[in-house]
């Protein structure tokens, strides 16, 4: 069966997919929304909230660390962020969410958005500071990339990790799953949307259960980091070819440019 229109899945957690979402169905794709990992709130009263003005800087993963952490200290209707309290993330998107969690005035050091999006590019500003980070908090999931802490700590960094959500596999309805399921019967090989380690391996963990693996493998990516694509072809066992995969940062006009470049692909009929 001929592919009329290319096909998207966007698997970003839910509510984070809408403006790029948006953007493909004006461009005339199809768009399948399929959340990888269900990001969920570590609450108060199973973990002791660091404070914020203990700390020289914070450092925050992600938005949904942002998030998280503004909901622990959400208990304070008075809490008002320490101007001596630095922050960083590692990139303009996350800078923007602590700047709407914790107001305008809080000083945020990230990359541009023309530079990668992780560790190693934060790592040279924050070297680059001329106020000494004696004790810095890093906020995250339940587990993460101990690259920037041991940098810190080789420096003579005090390094607290703070747990503020947790990522859990998402669970696929079966309505969701037929979908995949009629895809595949029908030859539509889709773009895939992939941001996180965790996310692709949840979402080979629903297609190899669904017997969708092989379909998975001969797909199309965005990806946006060049580090995922190590991980997938590992993940794969296989090389995946520039023509099926693309590198944009995480910024959704990036995104969709992204996904502009890949060409719509069908499944050879024997």
């Amino acid at each position: 069966m001929a592919q009329t229109q290319p096909t998207a899945i966007l698997t970003r957690p839910a509510g984070r997919n809408t403006l790029v979402m948006n953007g493909l169905l004006r461009r005339g794709w199809h768009v399948e929304e399929c959340p990888a990992l269900e990001i969920r709130e570590v609450l108060t009263d199973a973990v002791e909230v660091p404070r914020p003005e203990a700390f020289d800087l914070i450092v925050f993963v992600s938005r949904a660390a942002v998030t998280g952490y503004q909901s622990q200290l959400s208990r304070e209707d008075t809490f008002v962020w320490p101007q001596a309290t630095l922050t960083a993330c590692m990139g303009p998107v996350t800078a923007a969410a602590i700047r709407r969690a914790f107001g305008e005035s809080v000083a945020v050091l990230h990359p541009d958005a023309d530079h990668a999006q992780d560790s190693e590019a934060l790592w040279p500003l924050l070297v680059a500071l001329k106020q000494p980070l004696k004790k810095v908090l890093i906020v995250r999931g339940q587990d993460g990339r101990e690259w920037l802490s041991q940098r810190l700590q080789e420096r003579g960094s005090s390094v607290m990790v703070h747990q503020a959500y947790s990522r859990q596999v998402a669970l696929w309805s079966e309505s969701l799953s037929g979908r995949f399921l009629a895809l595949q019967r029908h030859g539509v090989l889709p773009a895939w949307l992939l941001t996180s380690p965790h996310g692709v391996e949840a979402i080979y963990k629903n297609l190899n259960t669904l017997g969708l693996a092989d379909w998975f493998a001969n797909s199309s990516f965005v990806l946006t980091h060049e580090r995922l694509r190590p991980f997938l072809e590992k993940l794969l066992n296989q090389e995946i070819v520039s023509a099926r995969m693309v590198v944009a940062s995480p910024e959704d006009e990036a995104i969709l440019l992204g996904f502009e470049q890949l060409t719509p692909r069908e499944i050879p009929t024997p």
